[in-house]
Formats: structure tokens, sequence, C-alpha cells
């Protein structure tokens, strides 16, 4: 143990929910020589972590008693609510911390949030985005939310779950939010990668030269293609000085009509062709395309843009 880990604050923690993640971030504790009480619905999950150190709880109760600070992270929020949503339980986390790593939507978070406040419960919603492997590393990412003091407190209890440890406000939906946000984007392109594989292989080209230049691709033209679009986004100003919403919409219809000749599943380039066709029809079609946001943003009575 170096001297920084030997002079290192520790804190007393309750994990709650076992899975994959769960365990993963339970170890990250043990890892940081945090004292760590653990329960789960199925005991024998808990085996490898009394093993590795932490101390197993009977009960919800149990673990909600030992520690200064439970961290949940179970299937879903009806699962934690499921847990914590009683009279005794709320009684038990009176005047102690919870931080709410389950998956689940910015309203939820802000529900969870109000229950807390009412109970006299410090909260924390954060949001895991990186996978068991990576929870504990430099590079582990967490998102939270919530009011600053809380976190400023237990920033070194929260670090030991990632170096990569961010707060992201005040209001406790916003790591949600942007959690989704994340895996929105995510998702379109890892999605969006595979079905060029397969229109490559339609055609008999190899997956690995599809990656090859796939890769040179992100390096040289994704990153001010997003920070383009962001900026116009943010100031929902859309002048076009490379190509149009029309142009754009003309090349996904031609790989619509690639997918249709080569038997490839057309859904996911028509489902793109078909907002931009929306956007067009707004108004949008001479303007970059990135003024497409303008028919997936949440409608309000803002003024025109150009």
């Amino acid at each position: 143990m170096n001297e920084q880990d030997t002079n290192a604050q520790r804190f007393s923690v309750s994990m709650l929910g076992l899975g994959y993640m769960g365990s993963a971030l339970a170890r990250a504790f043990l890892a940081k020589q945090h004292a760590v009480t653990v329960w789960n619905r199925t005991a024998s999950k808990a085996e490898p972590l009394a093993e590795a150190g932490a101390q197993v709880a009977a009960s919800v109760a149990e673990a909600i008693a030992a520690s200064d600070v439970t961290v949940v992270c179970v299937s879903d929020y009806h699962g934690s609510d499921a847990l914590l949503r009683t009279a005794e339980m709320a009684g038990r986390l009176k005047g102690k911390t919870l931080v709410q790593l389950t998956t689940g939507t910015p309203e939820e978070a802000r529900y969870g949030a109000a229950w807390a406040a009412e109970h006299g419960v410090a909260y924390l919603d954060g949001a895991i985005m990186a996978s068991p492997l990576e929870v504990g590393t430099p590079d582990g990412t967490l998102l939270y939310a919530g009011p600053q003091a809380v976190f400023d407190r237990y920033k070194p209890l929260l670090l030991s779950l990632g170096g990569n440890s961010v707060f992201v406000g005040e209001s406790p939906g916003h790591a949600a939010a942007l959690e989704g946000s994340l895996l929105s984007f995510l998702y379109a392109s890892w999605i969006g990668f595979l079905h060029g594989a397969a229109l490559c292989e339609s055609e008999g080209m190899s997956i690995e030269s599809y990656l090859s230049a796939t890769l040179q691709m992100l390096t040289g033209l994704l990153t001010p293609l997003v920070t383009s679009a962001a900026e116009m986004a943010g100031q929902r100003s859309y002048a076009s000085s490379v190509s149009s919403l029309n142009a754009n919409t003309i090349a996904l219809e031609h790989i619509v009509q690639f997918c249709d000749e080569n038997g490839v599943d057309r859904a996911l380039p028509a489902c793109l062709a078909g907002a931009l066709q929306r956007a067009a029809s707004a108004g949008h079609g001479e303007k970059d395309l990135a003024a497409v946001f303008e028919i997936f943003r949440k409608k309000d009575s803002g003024g025109e843009t150009d």
C-alpha cells in the first residue's frame, strides 16, 4: 500500500444490489479500504465479496444501519422503491446519505430526490458510464447530480468507483439526462456501424477494410461535425456553407435504394431519411443538416430559427 492509499479518507458504505455492476462497485470500495457492507436478495451473490472482506447484511434494514452511506444499484427504480420506500427504511435512512446508481430517467431521479428530501435523507443521483471492468479504474466515468455539498463531502468515496467521477449539476435529473443523451448517440453510432458492415458484406467487402475506413473517418470527420452541429443547435442558427439538408436527404435515399438492391434491411436509413424529410417539410431544406435538431427538440414558444 503506498503512502497516498494509507492517508486516504475511509468511509462506511453499504451496497444494495450485487449484480455484475453492483458487485464491481462493492469491490472498488473494498479496494480502497472502505468499510463495506453488502446485501442482495439472492444471498449467494454476496459470498465472493465476504471472502474479499465485506460484511454481509441479512436484510436491507441491517445494511442501511451499518453505514453512513448507502449505494443502490438494482435493475430499475421500481426495484429500488420496493426496497426503500417504506416507513421503516425512511426512518433508518434519515440523517444519512443515499447514492442512487440505478439506471433510470430524469423524472425518476427527481422523484427520488423529492422523496429523500421529504424524509431527511441526503441524496445523489448518479449514472455509471463504464462497464463493470472499468469500475474502480482511473478512467472509469460516473456522473452525479444533486446538492454540491453532498457530492463534495463524499467525493473521496465516489472517486473509489472511478477516477473520472464528475458532478454535473444540482438538478437531480441531470446525471440521468446526460447518460440518456450519451447513450442515444452511442447506440445510434454503434448500430449504424453494424448496418454499414452489412452493406459492405453484401458487396463482398471485408468488415476489416470497412473498420479501417471507419476509424479514419472518426478521427478526421466526426469531431468537426459534432462540434459544428453543437454550435448551430446551441444558437439555433443553421446557415449551410457545405451541403444542405436536402442534399443529405438525397444521399440517404440512395442508401435506402442500395439496401433494396442488395437485400439488406432498409429500416435504419429509411428512418433517418424520414427525419430529414420532416425537417425539410418544416422549411429547413436549404439549411445545414444540423437543422434536423428542430424536429427532435422539445417544442416551446421560442422565436424563429435562421
